[in-house]
This record gives structure tokens, C-alpha cells and sequence, in this order.
């Protein structure tokens, strides 16, 4: 059984490629043989190639609003070479990259399913030429012969702007549990975040609900991870704030380690439409780790369901109220609530398990 995996993301950069890799992985302990084709940046080759994948690289600028442009072109250019080979039975083709492969996919008569993990979120030049990219992608996914979606929400968004292809495939997010290992609860009280650091998440808030904790005496310490168009501000407040660390961009492979120093996690992402479309990804990792956690009343974070070690917060909440929360979850008993958190996990959000949709649809696809 042979798949072919095409993705815009940059394997191995910054947090990039949890879904790939995982996917791929579970994918490969049925018998799958993958190879991925993705951007030739930085150590993508030589992580795939450690998973034990076959890997082709293909080109996707750095400008911004060029990276669609060069990478289709370099799609239509290599994708021909490595269909002729016909090698493979199914293939699965991210929006991002529908307009560089459809027609050469269509060509080779191997059946294909467009994979949707991420619609656009912003609303710049380049966040509106993306939306133009999403919605002829899926325009020119009619053709395909189906669909997988991060979620049902995802679905019915689709549905509702006349995009959604049928028949639909529901692969959530998961996490390769075995990664994790459960965190101590040992040292001082620590928030931990991770992710894109970007404005239009409102990133800043966990800096603002600190400095309230901080102005009630609560013991802390706060450490974000990731990249984005905040970075440098979050930085510069670790210069006003003894309890702040953010260490920037880390490999995914690194997330484990870096969870592992927490006792929760904290997420006031806002609330609106797309956000509703959000991947629950942090969420499972953090429930992974055994880390009970803060979030905003949204879809993709009510996704597991209603549970002691997942503390909703409503909308139109002050930063005040979400300290309080906050304030609240760090006197409960941490360690048992994170218990709960991991045992859930192991049942529900391992890679093998939010697959099994997905390996039963392409088996079909190959005729197997």
C-alpha cells in the first residue's frame, strides 16, 4: 500500500509538521509505504527520512504572499516526474497544494482526497490572498474523490460556503502519546504555552493575565514557546517581568520536554468564527502531558468534552475573570486533575486511534 503525501508545510520548522509526521506514522504501522513531498527547507529531509518515509522536496519562497506562487509552479514542475513512476495507490493533496497537482494527479488516475487541517486565518494582503487560494482550491477539488477535515465544524463551514466536497473524512488532531511523558508537578507553579505567537490570536493576553496574578501575590512562572508576529514584544516584557520566559521557536520534537516543566496550560484564544475552526491540537497535547488547562469557551476546545481538568472560560470574560480562573485551577489538586487529563488521552487522542477513519477510506480508495 502506497500513499503520497503532498503538504506546503515546512517540515521541522518551529512547530510545523505535528500532523504529517503523526499521521504518517500511524499510517505506516498498517502497512502504508509514504512518501511526502514538501518544501526542501532547512532539516525536512532528513526528518522525514528518520521516520523512516521517502521524501521529495520541492520549492515555496520565503516572500511573503510568494510562498503559493513558487511552490505550485514547483508542484506542476516535479509532480508529472514522480506520478510516472506509478508508484502509488492513493495520494493525499493539502488545499495548499490543489492548484499545483490536480491536473497531474487527475492524469495519472490515481484516486486522491484534498486535506484541509488549516483554512486561513488573517486578514492582511497575504492573509486575503489566501483565502482567493482556498477557495479555487476547493473549487478544483470537486474533481477528487473526497475530502478529510480536521473537524466538524470544518465541515460544516464548508457546507454552508458551498465548498465542501463529499464524501467527508473526519481526521481530529492527535498526538503520539508515547512522546509525552506525564510532568512531576515539581518547582514552582508553572504556565506553560506553546504555538503561534501572532496578533491576531491576541497572544499578549497571557502576558496580561500574569501581571494581574502577579499584583495578587500568587506564586508562578510563566514560559511561551513558538513564533510570530508578537515575538519581540513578548520578549521585551520578560525584561519587566522576573516570572516570564519565552524561549521562542522549538522543534516539535521538543514539545514533550517542554510541557513536562509544567503544572498547566493556558490558551485565551479568541472567539469568532475561525477561531471556532481552530485545530484542538495544543489541547491533546497538553492533555498528553497530564497538564490540566485554562482555554476560551470555544468549539475546537469543547471538542473532548466537558471535563473537571478543562476550565472553560465564557466569552467577553476580563482578564480579571480569566486570572481568576487561573488563581482557581492552581489551588485545586494539580497532579490528579492531570491524571484525569492523561488517561483520556491514552484513550482518545492517540494517533492510531483519529486515524482509523482515514486508513479505512484510502484502503478503500486502493482497493484493498
Amino acid at each position: 500500500m502506497r500513499l503520497l503525501w503532498v503538504t506546503a508545510k515546512r517540515l521541522g520548522a518551529d512547530l510545523a509538521g505535528t500532523t504529517q509526521f503523526g499521521a504518517s506514522a500511524a499510517l505506516a504501522a498498517r502497512d502504508w509505504k509514504v512518501t511526502i513531498v514538501a518544501p526542501d527547507d532547512g532539516d525536512a529531509e532528513r526528518l522525514v527520512k528518520a521516520a523512516g518515509h521517502s521524501f521529495i522536496g520541492v520549492s515555496r519562497s520565503t516572500k511573503p504572499g510568494m510562498g503559493w506562487l513558487t511552490f505550485g509552479r514547483s508542484l506542476k514542475r516535479e509532480l508529472p516526474k514522480v506520478l510516472a513512476t506509478g508508484q502509488f495507490d492513493v495520494a493525499l493533496i493539502e488545499w495548499q497544494a490543489v492548484a499545483g497537482s490536480h491536473k497531474s494527479i487527475r492524469e495519472s488516475g490515481v484516486p486522491w482526497l484534498v486535506v484541509d487541517r488549516s483554512p486561513p486565518v488573517y486578514r492582511s494582503l497575504a492573509g486575503r490572498l489566501q483565502w482567493f487560494e482556498y477557495r479555487r482550491a476547493w473549487r478544483l477539488a470537486k474533481r477528487s474523490n473526497g475530502s478529510v477535515l480536521k473537524s466538524q465544524s470544518l465541515g460544516a463551514f464548508l457546507y454552508a460556503k458551498g465548498l465542501r466536497v463529499k464524501p467527508v473524512t473526519t481526521m481530529e488532531a492527535g498526538v503520539d502519546i508515547a512522546k509525552f511523558s506525564p510532568t512531576n508537578f515539581s518547582g514552582p507553579p508553572t504556565i506553560v504555552h506553546h504555538g503561534r505567537l501572532d496578533k491576531e490570536r491576541e497572544i499578549e493576553r497571557l502576558v496580561r493575565i500574569g501581571e494581574i496574578l502577579s499584583a495578587r501575590g500568587v506564586e508562578f512562572r510563566m514560559r511561551i514557546a513558538g513564533t510570530g508576529n508578537r515575538l519581540e514584544a513578548l520578549q521585551k516584557a520578560t525584561l519587566m517581568h522576573d516570572w516570564l520566559e519565552v524561549l521562542g521557536p522549538i522543534p516539535h520534537d521538543e514539545i514533550p520536554e517542554f510541557l513536562a516543566c509544567g503544572h498547566c496550560a493556558l490558551f485565551p484564544l479568541p472567539y469568532g468564527e475561525l477561531w471556532n475552526l481552530a485545530s484542538p491540537l495544543k489541547l491533546r497535547e497538553w492533555a498528553a502531558a497530564g497538564l490540566p488547562m485554562v482555554v476560551s469557551d470555544i468549539e475546537p476546545h469543547k471538542s473532548p468534552g466537558f471535563h473537571h481538568w478543562i476550565r472553560l472560560v465564557r466569552r467577553g470574560a476580563t482578564n480579571d475573570q480569566w486570572a481568576d480562573v487561573v488563581e482557581e485551577l492552581l489551588g485545586d489538586d494539580l497532579a490528579a486533575l492531570g491524571a484525569e487529563a492523561r488517561e483520556f488521552a491514552e484513550k482518545n487522542f492517540d494517533w492510531a486511534h483519529v486515524t482509523e477513519d482515514l486508513h479505512e477510506r484510502i484502503s478503500e480508495l486502493a482497493g484493498i
